[in-house]
């Protein structure tokens, strides 16, 4: 039995990793395509009129809990 040529076994290698690095660009693409919201809108805050409704009710939830679990 004999072993194949190294070299060889780097060609082939080498085209091979060539090949996947040429798919894994078209798949970048691709999910930058798919990527419907941009990464800083995304990040953004919402509203600051339901941002301080959401602080209040919390706020009197917890409040209430607090002072109904104290007397």
């Amino acid at each position: 039995m004999e072993h194949p040529d190294p070299a060889s076994n780097i060609a082939a290698f080498r085209q091979t990793l060539a090949a996947l690095t040429n798919q894994v660009d078209a798949l970048a693409v691709q999910v930058a395509q798919l990527s419907p919201v941009p990464v800083t809108e995304a990040a953004s805050h919402g509203s600051f009129f339901v941002t301080g409704l959401t602080v209040l009710v919390l706020a009197c939830f917890v409040g209430y809990y607090v002072v109904w679990r104290v007397t």
